[in-house]
């Protein structure tokens, strides 16, 4: 199930909690209650609910740790407050049924429970809502469906999965298209299966395309830099490339060149973000187009001294 629901579920808990708490403290706090019937059956109704409520979504917790060799410490303690709610929830139904002599103390462990249940939520429903509410969505494709990816949720799994391996400048040096961060992630995984879940490398994913990423359908200088600071001094130094003066077409050469020599140097979409950087910041103009503006700028000469 996605995040999203399973965030619903826990504040439905919450929630399905705070009501039946609230009917029966009520009901306890006034003696002379009227509807006394209604209080006792709304608190009995949301008790069978919560009860339903917090096995099924236990059962899809437990499947989801099965994801993690180490747990984190926030699901650490998450899990464990989790756990703890299961014999709360027993012994209050064995006082409320078969030992009624403990009915005084009744109040205290239904308490005990809506603390334990209101410090689980908040630590992950809550801050996954805070969380959803403030970032910014990149749309993916995922097994044939489109799915929205939170990008903030996104740039924490990077910083806190990929920095197990290497260093964060391994990743922040790159500038690759989607294709190339799925592949990257998967080498990634399969290196370490444990590294991240599945939801998680989706996030990352995320995280790389939106901010890491280049989009094969426009130009853009800054991405053309990048790849060049990052590939070419593998093989010779960066001056080299600065300092050379070369024609458009000249650079298009260079850059096929390179490539014949290393094939897997740059794919065909970093292939043209180079060559339009180069074109654009320092590809001399052609020989014509030199002519061709020292005669426009010598013609205007002429016409101001007319």
């Amino acid at each position: 199930m996605s995040p999203v629901t399973n965030s619903l579920l826990a504040f439905s808990l919450l929630g399905t909690g705070i009501i039946a708490t609230i009917h029966i403290v009520i009901l306890l706090g006034q003696n002379n209650t009227t509807h006394e019937k209604y209080f006792k059956w709304a608190h009995r109704i949301g008790g069978y609910i919560f009860f339903a409520l917090y096995v099924f979504i236990s059962v899809i917790m437990f499947q989801k740790l099965e994801e993690f060799n180490v747990l984190p410490p926030k699901a650490v303690v998450h899990s464990y407050i989790g756990i703890a709610i299961f014999p709360l929830i027993v012994i209050k139904i064995c006082i409320a049924r078969l030992y009624k002599k403990f009915y005084k103390s009744l109040p205290i462990y239904g308490m005990v429970l809506m603390i334990a249940v209101y410090l689980q939520i908040p630590l992950y429903a809550g801050l996954y809502m805070i969380s959803a509410i403030k970032s910014q969505y990149v749309i993916l494709q995922e097994k044939g469906r489109f799915v929205k990816v939170n990008v903030n949720i996104g740039r924490k799994v990077v910083q806190q999965r990929c920095a197990t391996c290497h260093s964060l400048e391994r990743v922040y040096a790159h500038v690759k298209t989607e294709p190339d961060w799925r592949d990257y992630l998967s080498r990634m995984r399969a290196k370490d299966p444990a590294v991240m879940t599945n939801q998680e490398a989706l996030e990352a994913l995320g995280y790389l395309v939106k901010n890491l990423g280049i989009d094969e359908t426009k130009m853009d200088i800054q991405i053309g830099m990048k790849i060049i600071l990052e590939k070419c001094h593998k093989c010779h130094t960066l001056e080299r490339v600065f300092t050379s003066k070369k024609t458009q077409s000249e650079w298009v050469q260079t850059i096929e060149l390179m490539r014949s020599f290393d094939p897997d140097l740059l794919n065909d979409s970093e292939a043209r973000q180079v060559n339009y950087y180069l074109s654009k910041v320092l590809a001399r103009q052609e020989l014509g187009q030199n002519k061709l503006k020292t005669y426009r700028i010598t013609r205007d000469m002429d016409l101001l001294i007319r």
